[in-house]
Formats: C-alpha cells, structure tokens, sequence
C-alpha cells in the first residue's frame, strides 16, 4: 500500500517539477523582451506551482510519518527505496533521479534568471541616470578638496538634444 502511494506521490511531484520547469524557461523567453505584463503572469504560475509542490512534499513527508511512525521522515533515496517492493525499485529509482535532475536544472534556470533580471534593472537604473541626469554619487573633488560643482547633464531638458 505504502509503495503505491510513494510511487503515485512522486509522479505528481515529477510532474510539478516540470511545470516549473517550464515556467522558468518561459520567464527567460520575456527578461530580454522586458514584456512585464508577461513576466508578472509566469511569475504568479511559478509561486503558484511552488506552493503546490510545498504542498505536495508536506503531504507525502505526513504520509511517511504516519507509516513510519518516525516524526521526522526523510526523502532520501536509500531509505524511501526500503519501502519499495523489487519489482517496481527501478521504476521508482529512475523517477527519482528525474526529480533530482530537474531539481538541480531549477536551480541553475532560476539563478541566472535573477542574474539576467538584475542586469536588466541595473541597465535600466543606468539609462534613467543617463537620461535624467542623476548626480553622480561620488563626488569629484578638486586640487583644494573641495566638491567641485558638476554640471548636470539633463539629457530631457537639454537644448542640446
């Protein structure tokens, strides 16, 4: 009964792990197009399918608690694998390397997706500067150490432009 039930927990957990997979290759689709509209709907999918894969886990880690009877169960594989009957084992082995797999891709697709984001706001903040002509916020100072006045360089205000 037991294994069953691991077997069918860990296939809906593969297959939330792939959804969110999905979701961060499609959120890296919109970073460079900078489409926010886009970006803010894939990212309420991703906390979405996040909460459901909390969810998920708690559930099967309540489910082995029960069974157990131990109070903080593990999902490690050697130990899952005892509840497993010989004949299924390498089913469920080969689903959980899966899982781990995706896990580990997860990880590397939402690191640099924060990194490209970041670099996106950082040359956004750069242009807006440049634009609006933000002081520069360390101050130049001259052969008598003082601040010396610097120009602004409004680039919306400039007759220049």
């Amino acid at each position: 009964m037991i294994e069953q039930q691991l077997v069918k927990r860990f296939d809906q957990l593969r297959s939330l792990y792939k959804d969110l997979y999905a979701c961060l290759k499609e959120e890296r689709r919109y970073i460079p197009q900078a489409n926010v509209d886009e970006l803010q709907a894939v990212v309420q999918k991703i906390e979405d399918t996040v909460l459901t894969i909390e969810n998920e886990r708690s559930d099967l880690l309540s489910l082995l608690s029960k069974y157990t009877g131990n109070k903080k169960p593990t999902l490690d594989r050697d130990v899952l694998i005892r509840f497993i009957s010989p004949v299924y084992q390498y089913d469920f082995l080969e689903m959980y390397d899966e899982i781990d797999h995706l896990i580990h891709e997860i990880k590397r697709y939402g690191k640099e997706n924060r990194f490209l984001i970041e670099d996106c706001l950082s040359f956004l903040d750069e242009t807006m500067r440049g634009v609006l002509g933000a002081k520069d916020t360390n101050p130049t100072y001259d052969k008598e150490m003082k601040v010396r006045k610097i120009k602004s360089n409004n680039l919306l205000l400039s007759k220049e432009v």
